[in-house]
């Protein structure tokens, strides 16, 4: 595995640019000594060959133009090293001013190619619990997100079992939740099943219970019609035209409560053209027939005998208002 480069500090990345010009310096410095050393080496080199020409005198003769000349190329080579080094340091505080303006902007192609990353301080609804890292450039974080990012990947190196348990209670944690929302939906499934039975037991017992109304309602007038009843009738128990929710009154006959008894069914405005036709001639036969068993003075001549005494007054009542409402359908 490659060694860990972490980012350096702006103090850092000066002190590096310093050691860097420092080093160019004493490179500069030496090159400089290295021609002086060839300088003088040529400069020994003539007075030798003078001497040599010279058999009679073993003394070594230095032209004072050659001292002078050295000297100055000497001085020249320490001026040219001094501008060196001005000219570098004034590179490198053009190089770190630079760097102090960029430091915190990356290139075009890092900013629209890398990783979005949202700094820990403006995540918010929810944001700041992100804790998938793993994903995320080092390269867009921030100074304080970069360092906690080293600090977790170090623990992690360094605390693998606790990283490994730490991980395995995540995955437990998140199978927990998992199984507790498909438990819950499952649950909310069943009480929608169980509701929808209910509904269904609701529906069918009114249903029930309308079609034992009608089949009262039938017996009934077939009893009468027979003359096989054996006992008189009380109001509740005339075969009324009605479904009664509440109690049995002459104020809950109505128009409406009388059609929806009879013709259960359908509607002629929820029926194609030809079952509209079929239904309404269905309908009024229906009213017609209710008619023929409710018109007052039939009913009064033919069945009132065989109502009690004592409800005949209100029954005849009841009567009258079945007529004027089955005479308001018929006109529809």
């Amino acid at each position: 595995m490659g060694k860990l480069h972490l980012k350096r500090t702006p103090e850092e990345q000066r002190q590096h640019d310093l050691r860097k010009a420092r080093k160019a310096a004493r490179k500069a410095a030496k090159r400089v000594r290295h021609e002086d050393s060839d300088y003088e080496g040529a400069e020994g080199s003539s007075s030798k060959r003078r001497r040599t020409a010279d058999d009679q005198e073993y003394v070594f003769q230095f032209d004072d133009s050659h001292s002078s000349g050295s000297q100055q190329y000497r001085f020249k080579g320490y001026e040219r090293m001094h501008a060196q080094m001005e000219e570098e340091d004034r590179f490198h505080d053009k190089m770190w001013g630079a760097y102090a303006d960029d430091e915190r902007l990356d290139s075009v192609e890092a900013a629209f190619n890398s990783y979005a990353h949202v700094p820990r301080r403006w995540r918010g609804g929810g944001m700041d619990r992100m804790d998938d890292e793993d994903n995320i450039d080092p390269q867009m974080m921030e100074d304080e997100d970069y360092a906690e990012w080293v600090r977790q990947n170090m623990w992690r190196k360094k605390h693998a079992a606790e990283a490994e348990a730490n991980e395995r209670y995540k995955a437990e944690k998140a199978a927990r939740k998992e199984y507790l929302r498909k438990l819950a939906e499952e649950t909310r499934g069943m009480e929608r099943a169980e509701e929808e039975r209910r509904r269904q037991r609701r529906r069918e017992k009114e249903n029930r219970k309308w079609v034992d109304a009608r089949a009262h309602y039938e017996t009934t007038w077939k009893q009468l019609f027979d003359g096989k009843l054996d006992r008189e009738l009380r109001f509740e128990e005339v075969p009324w035209p009605v479904l009664f929710d509440k109690g049995v009154d002459v104020e809950a006959i109505t128009a409406t409560a009388i059609d929806t008894f009879l013709l259960p069914e359908g509607r002629p405005e929820n029926s194609t053209a030809t079952d509209k036709d079929a239904i309404k001639r269905e309908r009024r036969d229906k009213l017609k027939e209710t008619m023929l068993r409710f018109h007052p003075d039939k009913f009064q001549g033919r069945f009132l005998r065989h109502i009690r005494e004592g409800d005949q007054r209100r029954v005849l009542e009841g009567v009258g208002m079945v007529a004027r409402c089955l005479n308001t359908l018929l006109s529809q």
